[in-house]
């Protein structure tokens, strides 16, 4: 049995879900990571009337542990490349996707599951949320970015002792990490997650799609090149998106009278 990924819309946001079968913890395979890939490609074709795209699991006690047992079983010197890979190109594109993605984690989040949370822009996170880079336990390192991006996370030392140790990280201490970037009880979780949504939905979404595009260059280009990005940007807020309309408003709400005190 696999893990299955269905996607739904709630207004202007998609909506991932992954759906274990019963009693089962959410895991990765080959089928879920064609299914990721299927529904990356869907949000992009759609991305200029979405808001935002939210992951989260329909099992309360996992979010995602990580790689499939069957898998597991399969690997060997000859296919651990290809796997790799392939799971590489699929958070690749999660991340990239022209919409902020975020990450709503309750229970555990191991391994590959973890990487698939840190693949999102943001992570939120429930008190009941655990977090572990476990791959040392078995022999491997972090295949799909997870070194990569917890360092970027929580800075080089600190994923140095997460990953060596494999530890399992509280939702608490997560969050003072860096590693999440909100927790939260689950009634909590949701509130929050209701208000950032409609928090950046109020605002463009072209200029959220360029906001997201330029803060995924600053770690490799310099202050120089950053003022053409953002001149470049700009130029296409303005020309393709809805700033000049945004600005006329404002600038009329101003000149508008106001009521006497």
């Amino acid at each position: 049995m696999h893990t299955a990924l269905t996607l739904t819309y709630s207004e202007a946001v998609a909506v991932f879900t992954l759906r274990p079968p019963e009693g089962k913890p959410p895991t990765l395979d080959h089928a879920l990571l064609d299914r990721l890939d299927d529904a990356c490609a869907e949000v992009e074709s759609r991305a200029g009337s979405l808001v935002a795209v939210v992951l989260r699991s329909a099992s309360p006690k996992f979010f995602c542990a990580g790689a499939n047992l069957k898998v597991m079983e399969t690997i060997n010197a000859d296919t651990i490349t290809p796997w790799v890979l392939r799971g590489h190109r699929v958070m690749n594109r999660l991340e990239a996707l022209p919409v902020p993605v975020i990450a709503v984690v309750e229970g555990y989040a191991m391994g590959g599951g973890l990487e698939l949370a840190m693949a999102c822009d943001l992570i939120l996170a429930s008190s009941t949320a655990r977090f572990g880079q476990s791959e040392a336990k078995l022999g491997l390192v972090t295949g799909w970015g997870g070194c990569y991006r917890l360092a970027r996370r929580v800075g080089l030392s600190r994923a140095k002792e997460l990953c060596f140790t494999g530890r399992m990280v509280e939702a608490g201490e997560a969050a003072s990490l860096g590693l999440v970037d909100w927790c939260g009880t689950s009634t909590e979780l949701e509130s929050h997650l209701a208000g950032l949504l409609s928090a950046v939905g109020a605002n463009s979404r072209a200029a959220v799609r360029e906001m997201k595009t330029i803060l995924a260059t600053c770690a490799t280009t310099t202050l120089e090149q950053n003022a053409q990005i953002e001149a470049d940007a700009s130029r296409r807020c303005l020309t393709d998106g809805d700033a000049s309309a945004r600005l006329e408003a404002f600038f009329a709400a101003r000149k508008a009278p106001r009521p006497p005190v």
